[in-house]
């Protein structure tokens, strides 16, 4: 099935090419539980004020049921917003003359209000000039004219400590994988730092695929599509987690080789120096824009575009539109940016180019003089041109977004470009079982996505227990709350959720595992499986092998 949806039906290209390569990018088969959203129509109105309308964009992680938190598996909360539980350690290979004892802490001291100067405020953007500096000061001063603010994290700090016991008479040399639930964006703040006896290991990053699904707009809450794969649909509890990493493929893609689309032969259509008429608003000018019009056979062939943002797809009638604004002086990309078209398949037929007034890419749309663009066709591969692509992209995002958050995407080139082509195989157009959300061909919704989805990742490094002895091995890191979004006024307006799991994904034989709460005094527990007890000064308790998921929802005193 996974070559049928293209290339197989085409008979262009060597089977076992595209085989291979759709193969190696495919994440682990779960079915997902689809989750009826129950949604009042007030709460979906506020969402789409807060949010901008991002719940179609894929841009705020939500579960399947945004809208519908407060209720819950085994008394736990199901929250709009899950954040995922903390993993336990596993290794490569099977461990049975190895035994683990684990003892996890969580500390709420980024809970507890802190003051920040103005100054402090501005310490990490560092890019910015002399002079923005001090502009960005003398607002900060307006705002806080005492000289600073107060601040406070629902982030908490998570130490997740291992004693790794060897009672056998020979040296054990294991391969150590410490899952954790993050974004690619997320990389640089949620990443573990893995300590072996106090000394920091160093350690390789394996990123897995999308963890979560696709669904339609409203999910039949509201007249849509309640099977539509338009929007994403996030894994909203830890038995999606469940799901994903129980049979162990998930984990032995994220290890394996990446798909290889070297082979697979494209037409690229290369358009470059558009031009057209000025804009001028205040005179009424146009807003002009270039399509590209041409026939085809919807069945064998495929259109992979980057640069166009307005398409018309008619496949009765075998023609397809593809268009982009013409950047005017002084606008972003002027003069820089590449507009591509690479098909897959066979040819495109009957290309035509020509100016519009407006960006529609409707047949009828009134046609502007005094527009061109260059046009380039040449043969290429599938490979060589999704880099020449993405290569730019990523130094653009790596200088201008992850180092500006002060959050450095932790994650090479070539890592990237990897979990950019798992996605684009597993769901974009070349996909057999594609999301409508990427039906336009258009490379930038796939590139914008993978850097915002939820997936777990694994550090890996390798560790010697000595014959008879013992290692104590710690995950120290920033865990993210789950929660409801304040708009929706559900039960838990305000209430924060951190889980773990005991033995998902895990190949250890553990013989003990406690939990503890550091720095409580900012916070109440509203539900709980642990059994802690603030008031009674329990803030440690061992915990039962036999319960796989254990939830901790907490609300902060002063809030």
């Amino acid at each position: 099935m996974k070559a049928e949806r293209l290339f197989r039906i085409l008979g262009l290209v060597d089977e076992s090419l595209i085989e291979e390569a759709v193969s190696a990018s495919s994440p682990a088969a779960v079915q997902r539980r689809r989750h009826p959203w129950r949604r009042l129509l007030a709460a979906a109105a506020c969402l789409a004020v807060i949010c901008g309308g991002a719940y179609l964009a894929g841009t705020l992680r939500m579960g399947g049921r945004a809208g519908a938190g407060g209720s819950g598996h085994s008394e736990a909360s199901t929250f709009m917003s899950y954040a995922g539980p903390v993993f336990p350690l596993t290794t490569a290979e099977e461990t049975s003359s190895i035994t683990a004892e684990r003892s996890i802490s969580r500390d709420f001291a980024p809970g507890i209000p802190a003051g920040l100067s103005n100054e402090e405020m501005l310490a990490d953007r560092t890019w910015l000039t002399e002079a923005e500096r001090q502009e960005a000061l003398a607002q900060y001063d307006e705002l806080y004219p005492e000289g600073g603010r107060w601040r406070s994290s629902d982030d908490i700090l998570v130490t997740d400590a291992y004693t790794l016991a060897n009672p056998s008479q020979e040296d054990q040399t294991v391969t150590l994988l410490y899952p954790f639930a993050t974004s690619l964006n997320d990389l640089g703040r949620l990443t573990p730092t893995l300590t072996l006896d106090g000394s920091e290991l160093e350690t390789a990053l394996h990123v897995g695929a999308y963890s979560g699904g696709f669904e339609g707009v409203w999910d039949g809450t509201i007249v849509g599509d309640p099977e539509g794969s338009v929007n994403l649909d996030y894994a909203d509890s830890w038995e999606d987690y469940k799901n994903l990493l129980s049979d162990g493929t998930y984990l032995a893609n994220a290890l394996g080789v990446g798909p290889d689309v070297s082979g697979i032969p494209v037409t690229v259509y290369k358009f470059t120096d558009p031009y057209g008429p000025l804009k001028d608003e205040e005179a009424g000018g146009p807003n002009p824009s270039l399509q590209v019009g041409f026939d085809l056979d919807y069945s064998r062939t495929a259109v992979l575009t980057w640069g166009f943002d307005s398409g018309n797809f008619d496949r009765e009638n075998g023609t397809m539109i593809q268009g982009f604004s013409i950047p005017q002086p002084g606008e972003l990309g002027y003069g820089e940016d590449v507009y591509c078209l690479l098909v897959l398949g066979e040819d495109i037929q009957n290309m035509t180019t020509g100016g519009y007034v407006t960006g529609g890419a409707d047949p009828d749309t009134e046609p502007l003089e005094g527009c061109g663009v260059t046009v380039e066709r040449y043969e290429s591969d599938l490979d060589t041109m999704l880099r020449e692509i993405l290569a730019p992209v990523w130094q653009e995002l790596r200088q201008n977004t992850y180092e500006q958050d002060g959050a450095e995407l932790d994650v090479d080139f070539e890592t990237w470009y990897r979990a950019v082509l798992e996605y684009l195989l597993a769901y974009g157009i070349l996909s057999p079982s594609g999301a409508e959300r990427y039906g336009a061909g258009w490379l930038e919704d796939i590139v914008s996505d993978v850097d915002t989805i939820d997936r777990v990742c694994w550090l890996e490094a390798e560790i010697t227990i000595p014959a008879g002895d013992s290692v104590t091995l710690s995950a120290s890191m920033t865990k993210e709350a789950s929660y409801d979004f304040y708009c929706a006024h559900t039960e838990n307006q305000g209430v924060k959720g951190y889980d773990l799991v005991t033995a998902l994904g895990s190949t250890l034989d553990f013989t003990g595992q406690t939990a503890s709460l550091v720095n409580t005094e900012n916070i109440e527990i509203v539900r709980q499986n642990f059994g802690f007890d603030l008031e009674a000064g329990i803030t440690e308790v061992a915990l039962d092998p036999a319960e796989p998921h254990y939830y901790l929802e907490i609300r902060a005193r002063n809030g």
